[in-house]
Formats: C-alpha cells, sequence, structure tokens
C-alpha cells in the first residue's frame, strides 16, 4: 500500500466542518471526461481518503454525462457509446486506486446510475431537481449558467453555447444535485461528505440555504487541494 499524499480539505460551512470531524463517509466526484481525474490523480485521492474516513465511495455519473456528449453534437447512439466506455475506464482506475490504498469492493464502492437509478431517495430527489427545473426561476438560471460554463470550456474556440445546447446538458447536472443533497440517505450513512476539486456557485448558494431544494443536515461538501492548486472558494463579498 502506497502512502497518502497531502491533500487539503476545505469544508464548505460550519456544519461541513462538523460533519468532517466526524469522518464518517467521504463521496468522491469522479467527473467522465475531466482531465483532471488522471489514474495518478484518483489514486492520490483515494489514499488520502482511506487514510482519513471510515468508508470511502465514488460517484460515477456514467449515464447522466450522455447529455453533455450529445449538447456536444455527438449523435445519440455516438454519445451512449463513448459514455460507456469512458464509464469502463474510470471503473478500472478506481479499481487500481483501492488495490494502491489497500481497499476492496470495487462494486460496493462505485456509485453509477445502475446503483441510483433503482434507490428510492435518488429517484424522489431527482424527480424534485427536475421539477424545480421547470417551475423555479431562480433555481432553473443557476442550473443553467452552470452548465454553460461546463460547456463553454469544451466547445471549440469558446464559442457560446446555445440555450438548447445548456437545456439538454443541464439534464447531466440535475442527476448530480440529489447526491449534493443528501447522499447519506442514497448511500446508508450516517453521514457523508461529497469531495471534489472545485467549489461552484450553485453549491455555495445549495449549502448556505439559498434555493428552495437544500442539503440535509447531515449531508456536507469538501473541496480538496493538492499542494500548488488553487483556491477557488466564493470570496465573502464587502
Amino acid at each position: 500500500m502506497q502512502t497518502a499524499v497531502e491533500l487539503t480539505a476545505l469544508p464548505l460551512t460550519p456544519n461541513c466542518a462538523e460533519l468532517f470531524a466526524r469522518r464518517e463517509h467521504v463521496f468522491l466526484g469522479i467527473s467522465p471526461f475531466n482531465s483532471y481525474f488522471k489514474r495518478v490523480r484518483i489514486a492520490e485521492l483515494t489514499r488520502w481518503a482511506a487514510a482519513e474516513f471510515a468508508y470511502v465511495q465514488f460517484h460515477l455519473p456514467d449515464v447522466p454525462c450522455v447529455f453533455t456528449l450529445q449538447a456536444l453534437g455527438l449523435p445519440e447512439d455516438k454519445a451512449r457509446k463513448r459514455a460507456h466506455e469512458n464509464g469502463l475506464k474510470m471503473r478500472n482506475r478506481i479499481r487500481d486506486a483501492l488495490g494502491s490504498a489497500g481497499l476492496s469492493g470495487l462494486e460496493s464502492r462505485v456509485i453509477d446510475w445502475t446503483y441510483l437509478a433503482e434507490n428510492s431517495i435518488f429517484v424522489e430527489l431527482h424527480r424534485e431537481a427536475q421539477q424545480l427545473f421547470a417551475t423555479h426561476q431562480e433555481f432553473r438560471d443557476r442550473c443553467l449558467e452552470t452548465t454553460r460554463n461546463v460547456l463553454r470550456h469544451r466547445l471549440p474556440d469558446g464559442s457560446e453555447p446555445t440555450a438548447h445546447q445548456c437545456e439538454l446538458a443541464a439534464q447531466y447536472f440535475l442527476a448530480d444535485i440529489p447526491l449534493l443533497v443528501d447522499t447519506a440517505g442514497i448511500v446508508g450513512s450516517e453521514s457523508s461528505l461529497y469531495a471534489y476539486h472545485r467549489n461552484i456557485p450553485f453549491i455555495d448558494a445549495l449549502f448556505h440555504r439559498e434555493l428552495p431544494m437544500q442539503p440535509v443536515a447531515r449531508q456536507g461538501y469538501l473541496t480538496l487541494r493538492a499542494p500548488g492548486e488553487l483556491d477557488d472558494r466564493p470570496k465573502p463579498q464587502a
């Protein structure tokens, strides 16, 4: 087993800090097609998490990323094939990362669409997020802005995504929101911290209870920083 890497964990709120002190469960977000999640980085994140938390699991949004691929111009059949292939690649990286951390049980640790689609808590929260997207203007606008920023980084020459592209790709983000609201309930943990290498305005608003959908008390969020990475937490307003 290799030595854990030094990472800085930044709880988003005081409640997140309290949950981090308990260190019961961490949910590592793995974004398909994001170059950040190279094999070495996933292994580093896993070794750190294994040293810090009682239990480690991974969020692998394999099927929902089809929406993003379609928004970027791929036909649905090709998007599904590419998403499936990338999901397998990421699963293999997670398997190797678990081995480097001395952990086993790949299938029980990877939470993918197969698991989520049959989970009643996820299904209900996902339905709520979709309903708010359809009826609540601020919630909808924040989801679309989040999606717009993702697409801007992936479209050629930094071109501006169309309204249709944003609407389509937003379905990927709407499938993420339940895990930010109650991962603990979805996976059956006493508490949970969703851990990712970035924070975004939507998540900041969600955990500061500025949106109609809010995390349960046992749900927290951690931003993880490797040495030399910048802190992109929202700065307090004067």
